[in-house]
C-alpha cells in the first residue's frame, strides 16, 4: 500500500530530476541578465589636493570632468543601456553621473540617496593625507583610510551646516535614534557599509533580479562596500581593493543574483575588440579601460598618504589635535530594517527624476 506508493513517487522524482535540471539550466541561460555598473566619481578639487573629503561637497576638477566624459564614452561604446541609475547626494557623484549619461545620450530614472554618500571621515575632513602621515605616521593614517573597523576622530564642530542639514532630514524621515539630529560624527567602513546595505537589498538587488541594467555613481569606500556585498570580501581583502576614478566596473548576474561572466558583445558593443577591458585579480567584475592606466591609478590611490623624500610638512588643524585621542572605537553595525524602494528613495529627501 503506502510503501509501494512512496516507492513509485521516489522513482518518478528520480526520473523527472534530470529533466528538471535540464529545464532549469536552459531557463537560466535564456533569462535576462541583471547588470550592475559601478562608477566612482571623477577627480574632485579636493582629490586634486589630496584631502580627506567624506561628506564635504566639492565639485569636480577639470581632470575629473574629463574622466567622467571618458567613462561615458566607454559605456556607450560597450553598448550599455541603463534602466535605472542610483547616485549619492554629493555633487561630485551627481555631476559625474550627469556627464556619463550625457555622453551615453541616455536619461534613465535616477534615484538619489544619502545611503550612497561617501564614508564620513569626521575630523579628518579637509586634512591633507600626507600632512597627517607626517604628524601621526603612515601606519595610523593607513588605518584611518582602509581599516574597515577603524573610526576616525569625530567631526565635533567640523562642517556643522552640512552634517546638521543631512542628519536632521534623515532623522525626520526615518525616525531612527541612531541618526540623531546632527548626523554621524564619523563612520568606519563597516558603519558606511551597514548604511548602504538596505539600499542594496531592497532597491538595487530586486532590479537586477528582474534583468535590469543598474548604474551606480558613487564614491571609493562606498563602492568597496558594494563590491563586498557581491564578492563577500573579508576584512583583510577589502582594504586592498583600489577603484580608479571614473572607471566603470561591470557585474552581470543570473536570476538568483549569482555573478556571471560579463558578456559585452551580447550588449551591442560597437565592434569586437573596440572596448578595452581588464579583470582585476580576485574579482568577478570586468573593468572598462586600459590595464596599464588602471594599474597606475590604483598605485597612485594606494600611496596617497605616503611621505616621499623631501616632503614638506604642513600644520594640522586644531580640531584634529583636539580629537586625536578619540580615534579608537569598537565596531558598531548600524543594521537597517527592511524598506520598499519608495521608502529607500524617500530617506533623506531622495528624489527620482525621469
Amino acid at each position: 500500500g503506502s510503501r509501494r506508493v512512496g516507492k513509485q513517487a521516489l522513482q518518478f522524482l528520480g526520473n523527472a530530476m534530470p529533466t528538471f535540471l535540464w529545464v532549469h539550466t536552459l531557463l537560466s541561460m535564456v533569462a535576462p541578465r541583471g547588470r550592475l555598473v559601478l562608477v566612482r566619481h571623477g577627480q574632485s578639487v579636493w582629490n586634486e589636493h589630496n584631502l580627506f573629503t567624506g561628506w564635504a561637497d566639492p565639485s569636480l576638477s577639470k581632470q575629473g570632468t574629463r574622466e567622467a566624459a571618458n567613462a561615458g564614452e566607454q559605456l556607450r561604446e560597450a553598448g550599455v543601456v541603463v534602466d535605472t541609475a542610483f547616485c549619492s547626494r554629493l555633487r561630485r557623484a551627481s555631476d559625474t553621473l550627469d556627464i556619463v549619461l550625457e555622453r551615453m545620450t541616455q536619461s534613465p530614472p535616477t534615484v538619489y540617496s544619502w545611503r550612497l554618500n561617501e564614508q564620513h571621515c569626521g575630523a579628518l575632513t579637509g586634512e591633507n593625507k600626507r600632512d597627517l602621515a607626517v604628524q601621526f605616521g603612515e601606519r595610523r593614517v593607513q588605518r584611518w583610510r582602509r581599516d574597515p573597523r577603524q573610526r576616525p576622530p569625530p567631526a565635533d564642530d567640523l562642517l556643522p551646516e552640512v552634517v546638521e542639514r543631512l542628519g536632521s532630514r534623515i532623522a525626520r524621515v526615518e525616525h531612527r535614534r541612531s541618526c540623531l539630529t546632527t548626523g554621524p560624527a564619523c563612520e568606519s567602513l563597516h558603519d558606511a557599509c551597514a548604511r548602504y546595505r538596505p539600499l542594496w537589498r531592497h532597491a538595487i538587488a530586486p532590479l537586477l533580479r528582474r534583468g535590469q541594467t543598474v548604474l551606480v555613481a558613487g564614491h571609493g569606500n562606498m563602492l568597496r562596500g558594494a563590491i563586498r556585498e557581491i564578492e563577500d570580501l573579508s576584512d583583510e581583502e577589502l582594504p586592498q581593493l583600489e577603484l580608479p576614478q571614473a572607471t566603470p566596473v561591470i557585474y552581470e548576474f543570473n536570476a538568483d543574483l549569482e555573478p556571471m561572466a560579463v558578456d559585452l558583445m551580447g550588449s551591442g558593443a560597437e565592434e569586437a575588440g573596440a572596448v578595452a577591458t581588464y579583470r582585476m585579480p580576485g574579482l568577478l567584475a570586468t573593468v572598462l579601460g586600459d590595464e596599464d592606466r588602471i594599474r597606475r591609478a590604483q598605485a597612485q590611490s594606494a600611496a596617497a598618504h605616503s611621505v616621499g623624500p623631501g616632503f614638506a610638512t604642513a600644520r594640522v588643524g586644531p580640531h584634529l589635535e583636539r580629537n586625536a585621542d578619540k580615534s579608537r572605537y569598537e565596531d558598531q553595525d548600524a543594521g537597517g530594517g527592511q524598506s520598499s524602494l519608495a521608502e529607500m528613495t524617500a530617506a533623506a529627501g531622495a528624489s527620482i527624476s525621469t
